[in-house]
């Protein structure tokens, strides 16, 4: 065994402490800070760091003490909460690439399908005792062409479910290649032409300074006028009322929001908007929880662990992170 020392800052369950210890500990010892009774001696001797909400875990006037930390390893997939002016240069960070990326695309297909089968407003005329199967004008999948903004491990594994279901695929990314079986790959210089041509477009791409507002009033009026846009990544990739007044002008839009410009903590329940999103038919909204399925956090746990591991035995790694694009 080698002498690294991964630390895992996030307060766990059992499960998913075995699953990191499976992976981790034949190359290297494990310590969870939430166990620890030698909080500094852990940080100071941490040659990587696991965390999920890495600056709820470590207080910043802790962050000196990481000065053989080579490593921080998110379990969370979107980064853009982590304070980059104030971890110490020389700890390369790394985000859980595809740790959650197929429950979030299931989820993603409910909502698309929801939509289209106008599920939400016929149970609600049901609920009234409103009977009438032509209220709604229902759309299939089969034909339609998705859209992938920011094609990651979320954004291909809709695009393999949605495909099975006779889809076309389009997809963005930074490289503008992919070894995806898709009928068009580009990067978000093509934006506007993928806007125009799909009819679902996905968003499931990190939220940077350089996709702060990516989606507005214009962006939206390029698109299809019954086209659909899902949101499962960051709710400020959109504007929010540029997305409201769109909706609510064109009835024949559609969308689907799992995250929010306003979220509350994990300890509290009350939630608001801006505008009255869910008094429209054409919407469809969920408590960003499109990742919290059962067995989800060991799984993605196993996929951060995995990573790590890739990491000391040769130098490898998934899920780079350029501290420019957040600063």
């Amino acid at each position: 065994m080698s002498s690294d020392r991964i630390l895992v800052t996030t307060e766990i369950g059992k499960d998913a402490k075995q699953v990191i210890r499976e992976v981790l500990e034949p190359i290297a010892s494990v310590y969870f800070l939430q166990d620890t009774v030698d909080r500094i001696g852990d940080l100071s001797e941490a040659t990587v760091l696991m965390s999920f909400f890495f600056n709820r875990e470590v207080q910043k006037e802790e962050y000196g003490l990481l000065k053989k930390t080579k490593l921080l390893q998110t379990i969370s997939t979107g980064v853009d909460y982590l304070p980059f002016k104030e971890i110490p240069d020389h700890i390369r960070i790394v985000c859980n690439a595809g740790g959650w990326a197929y429950q979030i695309a299931e989820h993603t297909v409910a909502l698309a399908l929801a939509l289209y089968k106008r599920l939400i407003p016929n149970h609600n005329n049901l609920a009234r005792g409103d009977f009438n199967r032509g209220s709604f004008l229902l759309r299939n999948l089969k034909g339609k062409t998705l859209g992938v903004v920011g094609f990651g491990g979320i954004g291909k594994y809709t695009a393999k479910i949605m495909k099975s279901m006779g889809v076309r695929v389009m997809a963005l990314n930074t490289r503008g290649n992919t070894e995806e079986e898709v009928d068009f790959i580009g990067t978000l210089d093509e934006l506007t032409f993928l806007l125009k041509e799909a009819d679902i477009v996905l968003l499931s791409l990190p939220l940077t300074k350089k996709t702060v507002g990516l989606i507005g009033k214009k962006e939206l009026e390029m698109m299809k006028q019954d086209a659909m846009i899902i949101n499962v990544a960051r709710a400020p990739l959109m504007e929010e009322k540029a997305l409201y007044e769109h909706l609510r002008d064109n009835p024949e839009f559609l969308a689907a929001l799992d995250v929010w410009w306003e979220e509350p903590s994990w300890s509290e329940n009350s939630f608001r908007t801006n505008f009255p999103f869910f008094d429209l038919p054409n919407f469809i909204g969920s408590p960003h929880n499109s990742n919290y399925v059962e067995g989800s956090f060991e799984e993605a746990s196993r996929i951060a662990a995995e990573n790590v591991r890739r990491f000391l035995v040769d130098g490898q790694l998934k899920g780079n992170i350029n501290r420019e694009d957040y600063l």
